[in-house]
C-alpha cells in the first residue's frame, strides 16, 4: 500500500518571486500610511560602504528617490521587458507593442509621447488588451525609457 503523507495541505509554500516582491515594494511606497513603516524598516538596515570617488553620488538614484508612478510594467518570466516588434501587412507595417501594463495606461502613453518626441496619433492604446501600440520600431528607445524609470 502506498504511503500517503499525513495532511498534505500543510506542506511549506515556496518563496515568492523577486518580481512579485518588487511590485509589493512599489505599492507599499505609494501608500502614505505605510511609508512610515517602510522607512523604519529601511533605517534598521546597515548603511552601505561609501562610494568610490569614480562614481558620482548624483548618478546613484535609488527607488526611494523616485516618486511613485501611476503605472507599472511587469517583466516577463525570463525577466525581460515585454516590448515586441511586429511586422504586419506583408512587412510594410512596422509596430512596437508594450504588454503587461498595470495601472494608468493613458499616463504611460502620454509620457512615452513626450519622452520619445512622437506624434500623438502614432501611439495608440488597445483598450481590449491594455497594450500600447506604436507605429514604427522603437523597442530600444522604449526599453531605455522604461529602464530609466527602474522597470
Amino acid at each position: 500500500m502506498a504511503s500517503v503523507p499525513f495532511m498534505p495541505f500543510l506542506r511549506p509554500l515556496p518563496l515568492p518571486r523577486l518580481s512579485y516582491i518588487h511590485i509589493l515594494q512599489r505599492q507599499i511606497s505609494s501608500l502614505p500610511h505605510l511609508c512610515q513603516k517602510a522607512t523604519i524598516i529601511v533605517s534598521k538596515t546597515p548603511t552601505p560602504p561609501p562610494a568610490s570617488p569614480a562614481v558620482k553620488p548624483s548618478a546613484q538614484v535609488g527607488l526611494a528617490a523616485l516618486p511613485p508612478l501611476p503605472y507599472h510594467v511587469h517583466r516577463t518570466a525570463s525577466q525581460k521587458l515585454p516590448i515586441y516588434h511586429l511586422a504586419k501587412r506583408g512587412g510594410n507595417l512596422h509596430q512596437t507593442r508594450i504588454r503587461k501594463i498595470e495601472g494608468n495606461v493613458e499616463k504611460l502613453r502620454e509620457e512615452i509621447v513626450a519622452g520619445l518626441a512622437l506624434k500623438e496619433e502614432t501611439v495608440v492604446i488597445n483598450r481590449l488588451t491594455g497594450h500600447i501600440i506604436i507605429k514604427g520600431w522603437y523597442k530600444d528607445n522604449i526599453k531605455r525609457f522604461l529602464e530609466e524609470r527602474h522597470f
